[in-house]
């Protein structure tokens, strides 16, 4: 049976150095050395722990999370349902943040390969270039509208059209006609699906929203922050917020101009996180159910690895959580 000195040897290289490569702890060992490495460890079915099983047999059970930004509360949330129903079927999750960073495809799919992920999961539209085929050879899966294609299968992802109709609909019921829109970024799928759904409640309505009330934003606190002027010039009473964390900078932006909210001006938001109970006022927005979200999520990918077989696309129905931040406004005509 061989051992980690065997490995060392057949790879021209120190223990050390199989050491790191099949426990991922440098990430300065070139690809040339780590691939002799894995192929060494690989020919003489060298099998340490489940890594190393994953080499002899091509069948692990890693699967990867890729995110834009961990520090956001809305991705962090999404990784602890994962690894909750993760855990549940025995797989364990590993995250790659890319900081907001553009990733290749080619580049995305050789990490997968190299280290035996199952199947990845895929929240962040900073990766470029993903073919068909891509996604169906290494089982990857959106948690998100990755694009503006109607993708048919390998896809979770909330509602995004219905929950900009719920939130432009509950405003109008509650005596709201001048109502503003803080988008999210022009090239994001789900943020054009919200205004869809915001626009046709306000056309079921008989209600009219001016373009020149809407800005884009990058569903940042500093772009909400940075939006607050806008929407007080514009003498809006009550604004849909494509993001809490936008609505967060909004929030404390009225406050720091002494706007009551809920009073002066309501807000409405997307995400329910958990900061929306705690912040004051409480802050009403749509809720994607994350929990549902990935649990489905894990059951796609469990059932890609086991079967093989093509995943149909589920889409969650969200729903509204009411708190304070909108009020009710009546009208004397």
């Amino acid at each position: 049976m061989a051992n980690i000195k065997d490995v060392a040897k057949k790879a021209g290289v120190s223990i050390t150095t199989v050491s790191m490569v099949l426990n991922k702890t440098n990430n300065k060992i070139s690809d040339a050395t780590r691939q002799k490495v894995i192929k060494a460890a690989h020919e003489l079915n060298y099998n340490p722990n489940n890594y190393a099983k994953a080499l002899a047999s091509k069948k692990g059970n890693s699967i990867m999370v890729v995110i834009p930004d961990i520090v956001n509360p809305f991705y962090s949330s999404i990784i602890k349902q994962l690894t909750y129903f993760a855990r549940e079927k025995d797989y364990f999750l590993y995250i790659y943040n890319t900081n907001n960073k553009l990733l290749q495809s080619k580049d995305f799919v050789n990490i997968l390969k190299n280290n035996y992920f199952m199947a990845s999961f895929v929240v962040d539209r900073n990766i470029v270039g993903l073919t068909e085929n891509d996604i169906k050879k290494n089982n990857i899966i959106f948690l998100d509208e990755y694009d503006f294609t109607d993708r048919k299968n390998n896809i979770v992802t909330g509602n995004n059209e219905k929950g900009g109709y719920l939130a432009v609909e509950y405003l109008i019921k509650r005596g709201y006609k001048n109502i503003g829109m803080l988008l999210g970024p022009r090239s994001t799928a789900n943020s054009s699906r919200r205004l869809s759904g915001g626009i046709k409640a306000s056309m079921d309505y008989g209600i009219y929203i001016d373009s020149s009330n809407m800005i884009h934003g990058d569903y940042s606190y500093e772009e909400g922050y940075k939006s607050g002027r806008f929407f007080i010039d514009k003498n809006i009473d009550a604004i849909f917020s494509f993001s809490d964390m936008s609505s967060y900078g909004l929030i404390n932006y009225f406050k720091e101009n002494n706007i009551t909210i809920g009073k002066e001006i309501s807000i409405i938001s997307y995400d329910n996180l958990f900061f929306d109970d705690i912040i004051t006022p409480g802050l009403t927005s749509i809720d994607q159910n994350l929990k549902l979200l990935a649990k489905e999520a894990i059951d796609m990918a469990d059932n890609l690895i086991n079967d093989g077989k093509p995943a149909e696309k589920v889409v969650i129905d969200p729903r509204i959580v009411e708190r304070e931040s909108v009020g009710i406004k009546y009208e004397n005509s």
